[in-house]
């Protein structure tokens, strides 16, 4: 989610913008997912049933896996923003810090009894650690963030699998959805937030752990915090030549990962064995798109006819946390069996095309909000909470003389 720190520090639009793309690229695959439920029509005519199958495919391959790469990313530079931010005025920022964190992992909780595939609780927890590497060096942020990155745990189970000494198991996630799902497809509100306060919760906590999405978002919040302190997105030239290098670099190992992962579907093991190496290989494969995104992206901002369509995302990224749960208040009953069941009517395509519409309502409503307030709503009372006061809202209107 987007940095507090103070606005005249924090506020750099191409990294608000990034994380605005990445919000936009989240918010539509959760239409296509509708919002982790995944329940969809049981007939459609053969045309549309084509279209569905190759929505979802073209909206996993474009969103799934990188843009909650980006977020990770973005938050560690947030992280580093704000205590460089309170170290510029003689503060130690750490223990505020973890204090934000609990507040965002009680925001994170709250908003997954609605929405079980909320990660801000997620986000919480693992951006613990980063108080304690704040002062680490360069070198060791670099050693740390490409062993998490790499998965080392992930690799012993393939070199197991591979060799026939380890054979994995059902993943828990997947019989904990397929609980909850059934109860999200028929029963009342009651019913439906009932099953999120602990099975739904767990479900994310499971498919965090057993994804190894624990360890990519930990090595991306480090390089994050690297990025901030190399501070190349401060500066729009840097920032071309550091995103020309990291595009290439992107579709490089997309070349060489890809043709991999695919292989990986075709191997002779157990089928939790190619779901297992699959995953692995499918992360690496995100990384390397994340790449190619952030990359892609950073040049476009940098042209002078792109800028212009491209930093409408700025407020939208600017008040990601708010738009992020109110995704999930809207949408949810949309879909979901107590409300308008919407599951039962729209696949995949349908939803994305409902979808659309109300992202660009979205950043029309961030963009209005800012010219007259300083934070989005639901940041300033993260803000607020944060300072244990209430911090200003409404944007200081000029005096005239």
């Amino acid at each position: 989610m987007s940095s507090s720190a103070s606005p005249s520090r924090s506020r750099i639009d191409l990294v608000d913008a990034l994380r605005g793309s990445a919000l936009a690229g989240l918010f539509l695959l959760h239409c296509v997912e509708h919002f982790d439920f995944g329940h969809y029509p049981e007939q459609a005519p053969a045309w549309l049933a084509s279209l569905d199958a190759g929505t979802t495919s073209a909206a996993f391959f474009l969103f799934g896996g990188k843009a909650y790469a980006i977020f990770a990313l973005m938050f560690g530079l947030s992280f580093h923003l704000i205590l460089d931010g309170a170290a510029r005025r003689g503060v130690d920022g750490r223990g505020r810090f973890v204090w934000r964190l609990a507040l965002l992992g009680l925001f994170g909780y709250l908003h997954g009894i609605i929405f079980c595939g909320d990660f801000l609780l997620v986000i919480a927890v693992l951006g613990l650690p980063l108080v304690l590497l704040y002062r680490a060096s360069n070198r060791i942020l670099a050693v740390v963030a490409a062993l998490l990155l790499l998965e080392p745990p992930f690799i012993a189970d393939a070199v197991g699998i591979l060799t026939h000494r380890f054979v994995p198991a059902m993943p828990r996630h997947w019989g904990i959805y397929g609980e909850i799902t059934a109860v999200f497809a028929r029963d009342s509100f009651a019913s439906t937030t009932l099953v999120n306060l602990w099975q739904g919760q767990w479900a994310r906590i499971w498919f965090t752990i057993e994804t190894g999405r624990y360890l990519q978002m930990s090595g991306l919040f480090l390089c994050g915090l690297w990025l901030g302190r190399s501070r190349v997105l401060e500066d729009l030239p840097r920032a071309r030549r550091f995103a020309g290098r990291l595009l290439a670099g992107g579709l490089a190992g997309f070349a060489v990962l890809y043709p991999l992962h695919l292989a990986a579907g075709r191997l002779a093991v157990p089928d939790f064995g190619r779901y297992r190496i699959g995953e692995l290989t499918g992360a690496y494969v995100n990384l390397a798109q994340m790449a190619v995104w952030i990359g892609a992206f950073v040049l476009l901002y940098g042209l002078s006819g792109f800028r212009p369509i491209l930093s409408r995302l700025a407020p939208y990224g600017r008040t990601s946390l708010t738009n992020y749960v109110t995704q999930g208040f809207v949408w949810v009953p949309f879909y979901y069996g107590y409300g308008l069941a919407m599951h039962r009517h729209m696949g995949p395509f349908f939803s994305l095309l409902a979808g659309v519409p109300f992202l660009v309502v979205q950043i029309a409503i961030s963009r209005a909000w800012l010219r007259h307030c300083l934070y989005g709503p639901l940041e300033w009372v993260w803000r607020s909470g944060t300072r244990l006061s209430f911090a200003l809202l409404r944007r200081p209107v000029p005096v005239l003389a």
